[in-house]
């Protein structure tokens, strides 16, 4: 057993009722194969081969990307670009209510099956844009890709020529629908689509998330407003105090978190 198989399969131990299995599962998925995850305390989860699925499971369950793990009990937690539903499945154990947005059909009838049975998760087709309307995505050229549905048809240059119309409401319209008054946390892995919707939503509206965990990505490189350091600008002239988190290796990518100081 490699080093990093056995560190994975301890971190799982706690997580689901199949660790050896799951891990297993890392190098042996193929295209049309299927894993059951025995997620602990709740409703099993499907994974997909030769899709994104078992790539974002890490990130979320054994990495904890979006750092949930130290914010203990929330309220009302916003997921934008739900994909599968593994962010929802996991944040539904600590929260009150998770309203999660998919715009990818294929992606959204995963997330579905996945959080069916968890009554607190709210799970709606269509994307978060800065304005109203339909919103074209691009589709990547792998299936192995099947998160990085981008609205940017030159986004990492990993773009096919496949598109599709998706409806798409402001975050403004989102907590209107929905009836929230107060967010504890907004989680955002949008493909680039990250700048345009915070710098359409009202401070006012902001002023009701309390923490923002998410990815920012490298996209119209000649659009200084599309860019980590600008978007960090605009959310701290908004109240928040920001963390940036570059990536290591690619420019104008990662992650930042954002909380207000109350």
């Amino acid at each position: 057993m490699r080093t990093e198989d056995l560190g994975d399969w301890l971190r799982l131990r706690s997580w689901v009722g199949n660790p050896w299995q799951v891990v297993r599962y890392r190098k042996r998925q193929r295209p049309g194969s299927e894993l059951r995850v025995d997620v602990r305390g709740g409703p099993p989860l499907r994974l997909r081969g030769g899709r994104a699925d078992f790539h974002m499971f890490h990130r979320i369950f054994l990495r904890d990307e979006y750092r949930l793990a130290p914010l203990g009990r929330l309220g009302c937690v916003v997921d934008l670009g739900g994909n599968v539903g593994l962010f929802a499945v996991r944040a539904a154990r600590q929260s009150e209510r998770v309203v999660s947005y998919e715009p990818v059909p294929e992606n959204f009838d995963a997330l579905r099956r996945n959080t069916r049975e968890l009554p607190d998760v709210e799970a709606v087709q269509a994307a978060v844009a800065g304005e109203p309307g339909t919103l074209r995505l691009f589709a990547p050229r792998h299936a192995g890709q099947s998160g990085a549905f981008s609205s940017d048809p030159g986004f990492a240059n990993q773009m096919s020529d496949e598109s599709l119309e998706v409806p798409a409401i402001p975050l403004a319209e989102l907590f209107e629908r929905h009836a929230i008054d107060a967010c504890d946390l907004l989680k955002i892995d949008v493909e680039g689509a990250e700048y345009e919707i915070f710098y359409a939503t009202p401070e006012k509206l902001l002023a009701r998330i309390r923490r923002i965990a998410g990815e920012y990505h490298d996209v119209r490189p000649n659009d200084p407003t599309a860019r980590a350091p600008r978007l960090a600008a605009h959310l701290e002239r908004a109240g928040f105090t920001v963390r940036v988190e570059p990536h290591r290796r690619k420019p104008n990518r990662g992650l930042f978190f954002a909380q207000r100081g109350d």
